[in-house]
């Protein structure tokens, strides 16, 4: 598929281990444990679309921590077909705009109606829109070198 992802952690090859199991319960995703790495599936979000990734994940030390990679093997992703149908009479919105004044006799109520659409397609769709892909799982999963620990990972006072 694509190049892999990366992600160097100052955390320790059981704490990268662990860290991956709890991130892919977070997640929703699966992972099985296979000596120093193992194999990942992991559900994302890319705008209207939404799938699965399944790849294989090596954790390797390295200077400050360990180095997580993320070999993406197969990605299945599916279309939400219902927000490509609001967004497509957002596009009538738009024409009915573009139209208005080039049709006479046509009323102003035609370009308000247009507006209409388009503002409703854009809440309905455009603001819910999100994107979440293995880079942003590996990030999630702990501190990077020279970076102040967070959540589960700070130091205890």
């Amino acid at each position: 598929m694509d190049r892999p992802v990366e992600v160097e952690l100052d955390l320790t090859l059981d704490e990268a281990l662990e860290a991956l199991s709890d991130g892919a319960d977070a997640w929703n995703g699966t992972w099985h444990r296979h000596g120093g790495g193992g194999h990942l599936t992991l559900p994302v979000a890319a705008g209207i679309r939404h799938g699965v990734l399944h790849g294989e994940v090596s954790v390797q030390p390295s200077g400050e921590g360990v180095r997580v990679t993320y070999h993406v093997e197969r990605a299945e992703y599916q279309t939400n077909a219902g927000a490509v149908l609001i967004l497509a009479l957002g596009a009538l919105g738009v024409l009915a705009m573009l139209a208005w004044p080039l049709l006479p006799g046509t009323s102003p109520n035609l370009a308000g109606s247009g507006f209409i659409m388009i503002l409703l397609a854009w809440l309905v769709v455009g603001s819910r829109l999100r994107h979440r892909g293995a880079a942003d799982f590996l990030a999630s999963l702990g501190p990077r070198p020279g970076e102040t620990p967070k959540g589960p990972f700070a130091p205890r006072p």
